[in-house]
């Protein structure tokens, strides 16, 4: 079997959750960091078509075993010689299929084009039971059975984030691009129809999350966390203004906001070319760490969010309680693989070490941190993803003396 086969039959698409709600987020960390896609030599192995076109719309049938074929109108980007691929659909959802049928994959003679909001609106309203609906803004498509006023809210959030965002890196250097694919979020009502939607994409701990985003179907799901839904009587129609008031009140809105945000962060970081999607060698901490430096919720402002870079007082309580049993090597443990986000005894402290590392590198380093994630997202996938490739990643942007570094970053903390 080539290297090619292995390494695709490998591929968990994983999803991301918010900060460490309980220690039973890592159960979904077990699958987080096992994703490797071959993206060259794609026409190597295929025998059913001549050249591949990654830019090119193909039809692709699949037919499983003792089950009916189904199409796919889809673009290749890896494939393997055992005839597996993984495929993009417009929608911007990727997926592994195998047993394509022979002479199942087809080119079209179209360019791939993504979707507009209005198509990816029309297809997601064909998949949910009768009253969902959905709210467009400039970036975002929202699919919901909450109240029309919460939808909206989440939209304004998303959009603020959004251009918060770009501004940011930009400011630091970092070339972005406008996502592909439009960015969806899906609201349930309930906790109960969240959990139905987990099961059905087989999410592993979804019990354990208040929300997530996946990288299979590109979008965040969530339900809504403030439980406003149930205050509001049967047909009473509330202004955009009176909910959020109504949900700034609640007492879980610090960590309602927190979670609505981070969410959005890893969905626009994986689409605006911050971060690769699918990149093995991009640690766990920075991805986790760049939402919750995000996160950081402004109750005083009118939507409950307010800019970047404001402490995150729920984090820097984890580190805080760390700290007195923390290690020495604990910075060197964070970055060179993602084992303590996979343990239960040790998820939370990660977590609060992710933020506070993000939060220093930005506050002290933020044209060496730019750099660093840029570094990160134009490496190659099949870059090597090994203890000693990461900490040489860091070191190379952040000095080679990773004691003394650490020492300034202890330091700058305590300040906080």
């Amino acid at each position: 079997m080539s290297t090619n086969t292995v390494l695709l039959k490998a591929i968990r698409l994983p999803v991301y959750c918010p900060t460490a709600v309980t220690v039973a987020v890592s159960k979904r960390m077990a699958l987080l960091r096992i994703l490797v896609i071959i993206w060259a030599s794609l026409a190597a192995s295929h025998s059913q078509a001549e050249d591949i076109q990654t830019n090119t719309l193909y039809k692709i049938i699949v037919k499983p075993s003792g089950r009916p074929a189904a199409v796919h109108l889809a673009r290749i980007l890896a494939e393997d010689d055992d005839g597996s691929y993984l495929i993009e659909e417009q929608s911007g959802q990727q997926q592994l299929v195998s047993a394509v049928a022979s002479g199942g994959i087809q080119a079209t003679g179209q360019p791939f084009q993504a979707w507009t909001k209005e198509q990816v609106a029309e297809d997601l309203l064909k998949r949910f039971p009768q009253g969902f609906k959905t709210h467009s803004s400039k970036h975002f498509v929202i699919v919901y059975n909450t109240t029309d006023a919460y939808a909206k809210w989440n939209a304004v959030l998303f959009e603020r984030l959004h251009k918060a965002f770009y501004a940011y890196w930009k400011r630091f250097g970092a070339e972005l691009h406008e996502p592909e694919f439009p960015l969806v979020s899906l609201i349930f009502e309930s906790r109960d129809d969240y959990l139905k939607y987990a099961a059905e994409e087989k999410v592993q701990g979804a019990e354990n999350m208040i929300g997530f985003y996946s990288m299979q179907t590109n979008r965040i799901a969530t339900y809504d966390l403030t439980g406003v839904e149930g205050m509001i009587p049967d047909g009473q129609r509330l202004s955009t203004t009176e909910l959020v008031n109504a949900i700034l009140r609640q007492p879980a809105a610090e960590r309602s906001v927190a979670t609505v945000v981070h969410e959005a962060v890893h969905q626009i970081s994986f689409n605006s070319g911050l971060q690769q999607r699918l990149a093995l060698h991009n640690p766990v901490a920075i991805s986790e760490g760049l939402a919750m430096y995000f996160e950081s919720p402004d109750l005083r402002s009118s939507s409950g969010w307010n800019g970047i870079g404001n402490v995150n007082k729920y984090n820097l309580a984890l580190f805080r309680h760390y700290l007195s049993n923390r290690p020495s090597n604990s910075l060197i443990t964070l970055i060179q693989d993602d084992t303590r986000f996979q343990n239960a005894q040790t998820v939370n402290s990660a977590y609060g070490e992710a933020w506070a590392l993000s939060y220093f590198l930005a506050k002290t380093r933020p044209k060496e941190f730019t750099a660093y994630l840029t570094d990160l997202a134009t490496r190659p996938l099949t870059t090597v993803n090994d203890d000693k490739q990461r900490i040489s990643d860091f070191q190379k942007h952040f000095g080679a003396d990773l004691a003394k570094l650490d020492r300034e970053f202890l330091k700058f903390i305590a300040r906080q």
